[in-house]
Formats: structure tokens, C-alpha cells, sequence
């Protein structure tokens, strides 16, 4: 692909507004252990998209409520404070690129669904391995992909993906050679570029840059060795495979043995038991159907 394309994705990323005034704000909040549910409350109630967002979300099959959240304060006591930090987050990024022209729904539609369910992959993940943030990982998870989206947004035309053929493509192929030889750049370096571009923590933004190759991650690995895992699983889902957990853990140490040796080092002892554990608790979670259309107002 010729330099102006390049030239164009670069500076697709480089002109995204910023982030609503509102999620720094509650990112602020949510991030001080001395705030209150009213901060968090008045920081939320100007902003009614945001609100009426939570309040779909907190009335969802996702949390199962037994009974109706009236109130944004009420979302506030009933959720707390890091899902509503998710769901604000969650909401921005995806309205962030909702505009896009000239792009198929469904591809848009299908990159959204593998990213959240990745972010629930990673969530379940971390509730299953001591010492790390759901909240975090969901969040992770969510915006592993978002370098598609930009480039996507930059190259209607000329980039597309088939949620069917993500399977074989991405899992076989961990470096990506065929996507920087299309387009000149890979989804992961926009998307790190991108995210560091919205001041996101630098967890965030290593596991957009290097969930296919962790071990190149130049710190902390441990945040793109789990959304590597949840990316996976999030394929298999979708895609309606049937791999045993022994099945995975064999692929990814035939794809990326660098990778797999690096789980001792964070002791991550994932078996095949574990893996299958997360398959069920995931298409539980994303059985009802519901996930997309939460944020699909």
C-alpha cells in the first residue's frame, strides 16, 4: 500500500477529538479514594447521553438486577464505582466512532462485538487470577482492537474484516506480516498510538500495542499476556469453534512459545480446566444477545 495511505491513517488517529470533558472527569473521580457517590453523581447528571446509557446498562440482563434502577445515584450505590467508570468509558469510545461514513454496519458491528466481548473475557480472566483489576481488563479488553476502527475510519474502502475469518487469520498468525504488507502499518501500533493520544495508563495502552506479541511489550507484559488470552477466546466464541482448553493451550504454544513461557514469570498457571471454565462463564455472559445493543442507541 502506497506511503499516502499510511499518511492517511496516521492522520485519521492523530485528529480524533478528544474524550468528552465528562469521562476525564469521571476517570478523576473514580480514580480518588476520598470521592464521594455525589461527586461521581454531579459529574454524570449533565451529560444525559451518558445517563441514559448507565441506566440501560444497570437495567440489562448483563447484571441481572431483580428489580428496576430508578436513579443515577441509585446506578451509582447498586453498580459502584468502577462499572460505572466502564460503562462511561465504554460508551465514549464506542459514540467516538459511530459516525463513521462509508463503512459497513456490519463490519462495525462485529468489531464492536468481539471487542466487548474480549472485555468480558478479560474480566473473567482477572477474576479467576490473584492481583488484577476486572475493571481494569474489561476495559483492556474493550479497546484492544480500537487500531481497527481508526484504520477502518481512514481506509473505508480499503480495509474490512470477516468476524468468520478471524479465527484462522489472527490466531495463526501472530505478527501480522499480511496486514503491514496491505496497509503499511498494523491495527496495534494505531491503536497504541491512539489511546497514548487520550492520555490512557500505560496497561491500557500495551495491551493495544502488543496483545499479539507480548513478549515485546518493552514492561509490564502481564496486561497483553491476559487480552491475548481473551482475544482468543473471544474468536472461538464467535466463531462457534469447539476447541478444548488443551486445544488452545497447545495452539498458543505452537503460534507464540515466547509468549506461553512468559506466563510463569507472572505466575499465570492457566490449564486446560481454566480455559474451559472461561469458555462457559463467557458464552453465558453473551448469550442473551443483548451486549452490542446496550450501546447501539
Amino acid at each position: 500500500m502506497s506511503h499516502s495511505h499510511i499518511t492517511a491513517i496516521l492522520n485519521q488517529t492523530d485528529s480524533f477529538p478528544a474524550l468528552p470533558a465528562t469521562v476525564n472527569r469521571v476517570i478523576e473521580i473514580t480514580g480518588n479514594p476520598e470521592s464521594s457517590a455525589n461527586d461521581l453523581m454531579q459529574a454524570i447528571l449533565p451529560d444525559q447521553s451518558m445517563c441514559t446509557a448507565i441506566l440501560k446498562l444497570a437495567n440489562s440482563a448483563f447484571f441481572g438486577r431483580p428489580r428496576k434502577v430508578a436513579s443515577i445515584e441509585e446506578a451509582i450505590v447498586v453498580l459502584g464505582f468502577q462499572e460505572i467508570r466502564n460503562i462511561i468509558l465504554t460508551h465514549a469510545i464506542f459514540n467516538s466512532f459511530q459516525r463513521l461514513k462509508n463503512t459497513s454496519k456490519q463490519d462495525i458491528d462485529a468489531l464492536w462485538l468481539h471487542s466487548l466481548t474480549c472485555g468480558l473475557a478479560a474480566k473473567i480472566i482477572a477474576a479467576h487470577t490473584t492481583g488484577y483489576s476486572e475493571s481494569k481488563l474489561f476495559i483492556a479488553g474493550l479497546i484492544h482492537d480500537i487500531g481497527k476502527l481508526a484504520i477502518l475510519m481512514a481506509l473505508p474502502n480499503s480495509y474490512n474484516h470477516n468476524l468468520e475469518q478471524m479465527l484462522s487469520e489472527q490466531l495463526q498468525d501472530t505478527f501480522f506480516p499480511e496486514e503491514e504488507e496491505k496497509i503499511g502499518i498494523s491495527h496495534t501500533t494505531v491503536g497504541m498510538r491512539l489511546l497514548n493520544r487520550w492520555l490512557f495508563p500505560e496497561q491500557l495502552c500495551a495491551s493495544a500495542g502488543y496483545h499479539h506479541r507480548p513478549e515485546t511489550a518493552p514492561g509490564d507484559a502481564a496486561f497483553p499476556l491476559i487480552i491475548q488470552m481473551a482475544n482468543i477466546l473471544s474468536h472461538i466464541v464467535h466463531a462457534d469453534e469447539t476447541m478444548s482448553g488443551q486445544e488452545i493451550l497447545e495452539l498458543i504454544e505452537k503460534s507464540n512459545p515466547e509468549a506461553a513461557l512468559l506466563w510463569n514469570r507472572y505466575n499465570f498457571h492457566w490449564q486446560q480446566e481454566d480455559i474451559e471454565v472461561w469458555l462457559t462463564a463467557l458464552r453465558t455472559d453473551i448469550e442473551d444477545g443483548t451486549l452490542l445493543s446496550i450501546f447501539n442507541e
